[in-house]
């Protein structure tokens, strides 16, 4: 059991951390649309990735979620990406154990985020300096 508590507060201070850090609620809703009504594909990429953990296809989303932010590292998916990791942390062990996946898995997913956020926050900085 000491083991299960361990990762789960790790879990927890990695989400508010880089809940934090993205100056967001993690409980905020992903929007499907826009204000001016289009569709955003940060929304679809989560529709897409509810849909697969709900076939406890974990491994598949979760590779899906960092090929897509291979290609689009902003907030929008960094966003998404911690809320995917939110909703894993929800799951029972059973549930985790079902779909082939760990709560360590999960902390070693977070920390793949954090590494994004922290190259994100570098290339702003560089920007606001005039190097980039």
């Amino acid at each position: 059991m000491a083991y299960h508590d361990y990762y789960m507060r790790q879990i927890e201070d990695m989400g508010r951390m880089l809940g934090e850090i993205l100056f967001m609620k993690v409980q905020a809703p992903i929007p499907d649309f826009d204000e001016q009504g289009n569709l955003l594909e940060s929304g679809l990429l989560y529709r897409r990735l509810c849909t697969m953990l709900d076939a406890r296809d974990v491994n598949g989303a979760e590779n899906l979620l960092f090929e897509m932010l291979e290609r689009y590292p902003e907030y929008d998916f960094l966003r998404v990406a911690l809320q995917f990791y939110t909703d894993l942390e929800k799951w029972t062990d059973a549930e985790l154990k079902e779909a082939d996946f760990s709560r360590q898995e999960i902390l070693e997913g977070m920390r793949e985020i954090q590494k994004y956020i922290d190259a994100r926050q570098n290339v702003r900085s560089d920007a606001l300096r005039g190097d980039g």
